[in-house]
Parts: structure tokens; C-alpha cells; sequence
């Protein structure tokens, strides 16, 4: 199936002509029954009933030309923006990101697409999702990477990448590399985000379904970013659960090690947002699709097959 077969279709549908359709087209009548017939035989069905007078559309042909036009309408608004784009020779975006895919992640992605866009400016805001939801409220950035859907009926949210809390302990800690009890867990400082992180509303959302909250644990340490959080730990002040990727580099250094907990898996998502209800512009459009492009995520990210 491709444009121009969608493209014959809808012309003869409207003009119930194929000569006309053929000079509105710039193609041969056998040019356009061509289309017609290959399109009919990828989709199985026929569309068109012809005679010597007139050509009508058969039931499948009724059912079928609405969202045969809408998919040709998106086609030509696409084409519309990469004609547009393809002219951009300079512009600014402004992001809002989490402290993680800022530090982690978004480095990569904007890279890649200055690769593509090299007189593209891109400024980038830093906070906890609290704050970035609320640059995305007063319009203060354009796109917003967070860790958390913060609600607001004036935002839009979209799931973009899996991320894994984990925690971590210093790499002399006896717990290292070993599995522990929820309630060992308990007996250590625990080190956390402020309120307002992503990161620390999806811990204390794991840990209330085991009816445990933060106060019971000896001490707790608030830090508003991952990297003081994971230094911290490094320091022997306490554990603490932190984004895999944010703790990836420690790691495999040995700067701290992973303890296991089981029953105690994490998962969450990173969120894509922006404001709802607001005609971006094609900058906007452009790099909202490369970082929704999953295959190119994996690419960049190393972590294609």
C-alpha cells in the first residue's frame, strides 16, 4: 500500500471518473486502474464497482474511504511539516527535564538531533517533576522529561522509557551484592529525594503496599538530586533507592553495590509531557517524534539488538 494507490482511490471515489481522475493526477487511465486494482488486491477486497457509465463504491469501498482519507490527510500534513523543516535553519526549543534524563539521558538525544539540525539551539531547565509540570503549566518550556505523570488537566503525558529503582549500598557495606529482608531494609538510614521527585513517589508508593513509610526507617536523609543521592551513599550515610541509569557509572566502578530485596521490584516510567491544547511549532513537533522514535531510543541509547 502506498500514497499513490490511497491517492487514485479517494479521486475516483470523489469524481466517480477514472479518465478524469487520470488528467487531475497526471497519470494514464491504465496508470490509475493499476493503482486501483494493486490496492484492492493488498487489502482483499474490492472497492470500486465499474460499468460503462459510472463507477460507484462497493460496501468495502463505503466503509473504507473515511479512513482511507484520514490517513492520506495525515500523510500530506507530515509532508507539509518536513518541507517546512527541511528550510529550518536555525531555532530555540526549551526543555524542562528531571535531574536523571538530564544528566543520563537527554545529553545523547540532543546530540543526535544536532547531528540533523546543527544551527538548532536547545536550553534545558532542571528540577524535580513538581517543577517541570509546573514550567510545562506557565508555559515556561516547550517539552518536559520527568519522572513522574503530575496531573493537570492542561498537560499531556506520555510513557517514553522504562526505567528500574534499585538500591544501593556502599561497596563495603555487608549487604553488598547480597539479598536482604524488607525488614533488614528497615534497620538502615535510608537516603531519599525531596518531595516533589518522581523518584520518591514511586519508592514510597512500592513500600505503602507493604504498609512501610519512610519514618520507619532510623534516619532519613532528603537530597535534591540522584548524583548526591548515589554520593551519599558512597559516604556510608545511609541506603537509598535510585534510577538504574543514574547509578550505572558508580557501579561498574564499584563506587557502591547493588542489595537485592525480594518482593521489592521498582519499575516506573520516564515521561514525555507538554501542554495540552497548544499549537506547538514544527521545532517542537520535529523533536517531540525523534525522542518518540522507539528504534532510534534503542540505537542512541546502546541498547539496540
Amino acid at each position: 500500500m502506498n500514497i499513490k494507490q490511497l491517492e487514485a482511490f479517494l479521486l475516483v471515489a470523489e469524481l466517480r471518473n477514472f479518465t478524469r481522475t487520470a488528467g487531475q493526477l497526471g497519470m494514464s487511465q491504465p496508470a490509475v486502474s493499476f493503482q486501483i486494482k494493486a490496492l484492492e488486491e493488498e487489502l482483499g477486497v474490492t472497492l470500486l464497482e465499474r460499468n460503462e457509465k459510472k463507477v460507484l463504491l462497493t460496501e468495502a469501498g463505503r466503509l473504507l474511504y473515511p479512513e482511507i482519507k484520514q490517513m492520506v490527510r495525515h500523510y500530506r500534513k507530515i509532508r507539509a511539516m518536513v518541507n517546512e523543516l527541511q528550510g529550518l535553519k536555525s531555532g530555540h526549543l526549551m526543555l524542562g527535564a528531571t535531574g536523571m534524563p538530564a544528566e543520563c539521558l537527554l545529553p545523547i538525544f540532543i546530540g543526535g538531533f544536532r547531528e540533523q539540525y546543527p544551527g538548532f539551539r536547545i536550553s534545558m531547565q532542571v528540577g524535580n517533576s513538581a517543577a517541570v509540570a509546573r514550567w510545562l503549566q506557565e508555559r515556561e518550556i516547550d517539552i518536559g522529561v520527568l519522572g513522574a505523570a503530575m496531573g493537570g488537566e492542561s498537560i499531556e503525558y506520555h510513557p517514553w522509557l522504562e526505567d528500574e529503582l534499585i538500591f544501593i549500598v556502599p561497596s563495603w557495606h555487608p549487604w553488598a551484592g547480597n539479598n536482604i529482608s524488607l525488614e533488614e531494609l528497615t534497620r538502615e538510614p535510608l537516603i531519599i529525594r525531596e518531595a516533589g521527585s518522581g523518584t520518591r513517589q514511586a519508592l514510597e508508593a512500592k513500600l505503602a503496599e507493604h504498609n512501610i513509610n519512610v519514618e520507619h526507617f532510623p534516619g532519613l536523609l532528603e537530597l535534591g538530586s540522584n548524583q548526591s543521592v548515589v554520593q551519599a551513599v558512597r559516604a556510608g550515610l545511609g541506603t537509598a533507592a535510585v534510577s538504574r541509569r543514574a547509578a550505572r557509572d558508580a557501579l561498574k566502578t564499584g563506587k557502591v553495590a547493588r542489595v537485592n530485596i525480594p518482593g521489592l521490584q521498582i519499575r516506573c516510567y520516564l515521561y514525555l509531557a507538554w501542554p495540552r491544547q497548544v499549537s506547538n511549532g514544527p521545532s517542537t513537533a520535529i523533536f517531540k517524534s525523534f525522542l518518540m522514535d522507539r528504534e532510534l531510543c534503542r540505537r542512541l541509547l546502546g541498547e539496540a539488538d
